[in-house]
């Protein structure tokens, strides 16, 4: 399409010639009616007494083995989406292990358990150190030989170096070395652990989201020959429970979405409230965080809308009178915003107002000061990049890094995720989020450059600002293919940043934290296959079905449910999702 395409012009009311950018995005491709009326009936009332049980049975699983089969237990547990039931459990076991010295013991177990371990201790935020590969060396510091045909060793240990920090130089020579034998290996090799493989070589199962990951696990786990029936039976009950959580959820906020209106007031703007929603449930998925997810979905939906109105709506002029009325939060000043820019912030205002009342109406904090700086933060950064576009100014790559981390959403998202989580805050960690935290930073980058990759194309043919691409690519005088293997470097380099920063920062939630790993990952998601959120792609299509719409066949007292008996649409209406 050519650039012209994309431009309209017409006469204001003082006879001015406006010129508009059409992003030309595609339109919503849901149901809303439909999905508002979506549930799978997994109900707490009526499977919480199983829930119990099933959650007992296991608990005693975990007290009452042996180290090596609570380090494969505890693997399971949290592969299969059931980790937040056993918090303490999980957390007091592992210290055990660390404090007694049991990772130089376990090391006489072979590779896949000690690879196992080290990557469980890392995403709980305990330090182990890279030493205890030592182990697994020959006299001359490589990695032994005879590992080389162990499939099953192989895969936990490249699992295991997507945690690795900066200068971990054992844990790039386990990357490395797992990978060429894992490429190298024959079909009687690997047998059973191809698809394993195949997945954790084309992305790291830690940068994937995690319940997209339990979702897909849970089909595996039933299909191993050492599968725990009580295990298996609670994911698969959990699962469709927590979708029926989320659910009545997305019932909400697509109501609230529809009654607003904006999706068919704002044509030029992304009308994505499922998309959004999906988003956060990959940020925060946990049931008790719905009051969490309900608002942060609000947030999302708006955020979109105006990152199109600077992207491409609003002139120059516009722009930068929207940012000072944003700046100085003053509604005295919207006479002078378009209509679709009054709206916007009118609607913004109040979702925060009421945010901020609702914290303090059950004895929190006074967060409005905060949520407010959050956005004017965040159309500070759009503007940089509106000037930029409308100057053909191509900033340097570190320039350009320096906005977009913010730009990217990040840093609004995590603060408004940091209040809505409604946990105890210290007087450091509201200190650390005043100044905005290195993680919040740093998984910031990750969205930003995971977004860059994906849309970078879309963005230049329409006249878009510069992204990271093409700030590489002219300061450094290179090809396109080289900026985007650089970019994707970067990537990796600062996830590597994001592992140590997770366990060295210790003043903030344990939940936030989790959510700043979680924002990541759903960066890596949505762009993995071009750009799943701007234009929604099949990949993106099945993820949210399979999280928000499709349970899992469960059987209970006998009776084996299907998903199409279970996924009911009431009123007489029937879905339209399957688009």
């Amino acid at each position: 399409m050519a650039k012209d395409d994309l431009v309209q012009r017409f006469i204001d009311e003082n006879n001015t010639t406006v010129v508009r950018r059409l992003a030309n995005y595609q339109p919503n491709q849901w149901d809303y009616n439909a999905i508002r009326f979506i549930t799978n009936n997994f109900t707490e009332e009526a499977y919480d007494p199983l829930v119990k049980k099933l959650k007992e049975e296991v608990r005693a699983l975990l007290s009452e083995t042996e180290p090596v089969a609570q380090i494969m237990l505890i693997d399971s547990i949290e592969k299969l989406g059931l980790g937040y039931y056993f918090v303490e459990e999980i957390e007091r076991l592992l210290n055990d292990m660390l404090i007694s010295g049991y990772p130089k013991v376990v090391r006489k177990d072979g590779l896949h358990v000690t690879a196992v371990l080290y990557r469980l201790l890392r995403q709980h935020g305990l330090m182990i150190s890279q030493d205890i590969f030592d182990y697994f060396k020959d006299d001359d510091g490589s990695f032994m030989a005879s590992l080389s045909h162990d499939a099953k060793g192989l895969l936990s240990l490249y699992q295991a170096s997507s945690l690795s920090f900066e200068e971990e130089n054992t844990m790039d020579a386990a990357r490395a070395f797992a990978a060429t034998h894992l490429k190298t290996m024959n079909a009687s090799e690997i047998l059973s652990f191809a698809k394993e493989i195949a997945h954790e070589m084309e992305l790291p199962s830690h940068w994937r989201p995690t319940r997209l990951e339990a979702r897909r696990y849970i089909d595996i786990y039933e299909k191993e020959e050492d599968t725990n029936p009580t295990l298996l039976r609670f994911a698969k009950l959990d699962f469709n429970m927590v979708q029926n959580v989320h659910q009545r959820e997305l019932a909400k906020v697509t109501s609230w979405w529809m009654n607003l209106g904006l999706g068919k007031k704002l044509g030029f703007a992304r009308d994505r409230i499922l998309e959004c929603f999906f988003g956060v449930i990959i940020i925060v998925f946990q049931p008790q965080f719905g009051y969490c997810r309900e608002w942060l979905a609000k947030v999302g939906a708006l955020l979109v809308v105006v990152d199109d109105i600077y992207d491409a709506y609003g002139s120059l002029d516009e722009l930068e009178l929207f940012t000072r009325v944003v700046e100085r939060w003053e509604i005295k000043e919207l006479e002078n915003l378009a209509e679709c820019m009054k709206i916007c912030f009118i609607n913004i205002s109040n979702i925060v107002d009421e945010m901020a009342r609702n914290s303090q109406r059950n004895g929190g904090l006074d967060i409005l000061p905060y949520l407010r700086k959050a956005w004017a933060d965040l159309c500070k950064s759009f503007l940089v990049e509106a000037k930029w576009q409308n100057d053909k100014y191509v900033p340097t790559f570190e320039e350009y890094i320096k906005n977009g981390w913010v730009s990217v959403s990040g840093p609004l998202i995590l603060v408004h995720t940091f209040f809505l989580m409604r946990q105890e805050i210290t007087v450091e960690a509201l200190e650390n989020m005043r100044s905005c935290p290195k993680v919040v930073r740093l998984a910031s980058t990750v969205f930003r450059l995971c977004n860059d990759l994906a849309t970078s194309t879309a963005e230049q043919e329409r006249g878009g600002s510069p992204t990271s691409i093409q700030c590489y690519m002219k300061e450094n005088g290179v090809s396109e293919v080289d900026a985007r293997a650089y970019i994707s470097s970067v990537i990796s380099q600062t996830w590597k940043e994001l592992n140590q920063e997770l366990i060295l920062c210790s003043s903030l939630p344990q939940y936030f934290m989790e959510a700043c790993t979680n924002l990541a990952r759903m960066a890596v998601c949505l762009y993995q296959h071009r750009d799943g959120f701007g234009i929604p792609t099949h990949e993106t299509k099945s993820q949210i079905k399979s999280l928000l719409i499709t349970p899992i066949p469960f059987a209970e007292k006998g009776i084996a449910n299907n998903s199409h008996q279970w996924c009911s649409v009431y009123q007489g209406q029937k879905s339209k999702v399957a688009l």
